[in-house]
């Protein structure tokens, strides 16, 4: 029994921090953060540190070594040592280099003076550095040192050191992104899956499974929570159909029987009233009577078969498997209609329930019979690969093929009236199919080998000590 007592529920915030809604807007709040704060980290990582400060205190270093340099320049001395002295001071990479970009000491893989725009050259000329930037490659700062030689740094900002850099840095934030929406989509779908075969599982019939939930949990947990309580609902609605079943048998079957014995006593009593019209009358109403009742029977118990296997889940199959020998079953079930037997091969068994299958032969027989009362019947087995095929096939009118799918079909007839008049319901063929599905086969009409005329009625049902998986 479902428990109905409400739960008690925890407060607005704490249910909205962890709900659905608060945990994708978190993870979510969290990923952007994380984002920004990475993305602000690789700009302040690769943003230029060559500002007017560092610029003036280069100017200032280059200052104190200008005299020792243009000493060197005149002969008086060691230029490659003053110059690395600089670079040493600067942890730059250093070139001397004249007007015409000749190097004349220095670093040689520095690169070479870039043209100089009429401004630079001015500022250059009046002693203070300047800045060469371009869109790409690397800053130089560059010195004139006396009239004829020019003093360039690189900064060390190499374009390819930036490019590796930013490229990291945009792998990392689209990482960074990439397992945060892959954590929140896991944790999602992962639940949800699990949702997804709890539900497949009950929809086959498995009432009594129920889904793993958090009884505090957020919108999924809920929905698990509502699942499980339509699976008990469903439960004690198919109990209390199971059991009203159970009564209805008792009920209908009892009274049609009293009935069907007072028919033939009246039949009896006919039989000895005098020669007179209404004697004669009598008698036939006595005899459709007790064919009435007959059909009556029939119907109620097809319509207790079909309740009942309707309601069987897997776990709860009404079919009863024992070893069945095809050969003497269907001579037994098919002498009432003079259908012709063939069984291949002769000792061909049957794992199934023999009044389940008497029942669905019955009626295929029936029908064969019903579509033409003067013609043959045939009925057949025989083996084919991990099941046995039995076929009906009459010599009536046939199924037309646009109707084939649908004499499956609960109180479904191919001639109304006709059916009506020869006491057909339109539950047999359906029952048939149920039949066939609870034992794991399948059914299906044809039309005679050859285009002859008459139907053939074909079932396909796994061979005796096989497993056969309800459909």
């Amino acid at each position: 029994m479902s428990d109905q007592t409400p739960r008690a529920r925890p407060p607005a915030l704490a249910r909205w921090r962890r709900g659905l809604f608060g945990r994708v807007f978190f993870t979510f709040f969290a990923a952007v953060l994380a984002f920004v704060t990475m993305a602000s980290i690789v700009q302040f990582a690769t943003r230029e540190r060559h500002d007017a400060g560092w610029v003036e205190a280069a100017d200032a270093t280059v200052e104190a070594h200008r005299s020792a340099l243009l000493a060197a320049l005149a002969g008086a001395g060691d230029l490659e040592r003053e110059v690395a002295a600089l670079a040493a001071e600067l942890e730059l990479r250093i070139a001397l280099r004249d007007r015409d970009g000749a190097l004349l000491a220095g670093d040689p893989t520095t690169h070479p003076l870039r043209p100089l725009r009429p401004r630079q050259r001015s500022r250059l000329e009046r002693g203070a550095p300047v800045m060469l930037r371009e869109k790409s490659g690397e800053p130089q700062l560059a010195f004139a040192i006396g009239d004829r030689a020019v003093l360039v740094a690189d900064t060390g900002d190499h374009g390819t050191r930036r490019t590796r850099m930013l490229a990291l840095a945009i792998a990392t934030l689209i990482g960074l992104l990439g397992a945060s929406a892959w954590l929140l989509a896991r944790s999602l779908t992962r639940r949800l899956a699990l949702l997804e075969d709890g539900a497949a599982r009950i929809a086959r019939g498995e009432l009594g499974h129920r889904v793993r939930v958090d009884p505090h949990g957020d919108e999924i947990d809920g929905l698990g929570r509502t699942m499980n309580d339509m699976a008990e609902q469903l439960g004690e609605l198919l109990r209390g159909q199971r059991s009203l079943l159970a009564n209805v048998s008792h009920e209908l079957k009892t009274p049609i029987a009293r009935l069907r014995v007072l028919a033939e006593l009246l039949a009896e009593r006919a039989e000895t009233l005098p020669e007179h019209p209404a004697s004669a009358r009598i008698r036939q109403g006595a005899v459709e009577l007790e064919q009435d009742l007959g059909e009556l029977a029939t119907l109620v118990q097809d319509l207790l078969t079909s309740g009942r296997l309707e309601l069987s889940g897997p776990h709860a199959s009404p079919v009863q498997r024992t070893p069945i020998d095809l050969a003497p079953f269907l001579a037994r079930i098919g002498g009432p209609f003079a259908a012709e037997v063939e069984v291949t091969p002769p000792a061909l068994t049957l794992a199934g329930d023999p009044l389940l299958l008497e029942r669905l032969i019955t009626n295929l027989l029936s029908n064969a019979r019903r579509a033409c009362p003067q013609g043959h019947v045939w009925i057949t087995a025989a083996a084919a690969g991990d099941h046995v095929v039995l076929a009906v096939e009459d010599e009536g009118p046939g199924i037309p093929p646009a109707e084939r799918a649908r004499v499956f079909e609960a109180f479904y007839r191919l001639d109304d009236a006709r059916a009506r008049d020869h006491g057909g319901a339109g539950l047999g063929l359906y029952l048939c199919a149920q039949i066939a599905r609870a034992h794991g086969g399948t059914i299906a009409a044809e039309g005679r080998a050859g285009d002859r005329p008459g139907a053939r009625l074909q079932v396909r049902l796994p061979l005796a000590g096989r497993d056969a998986a309800v459909l």
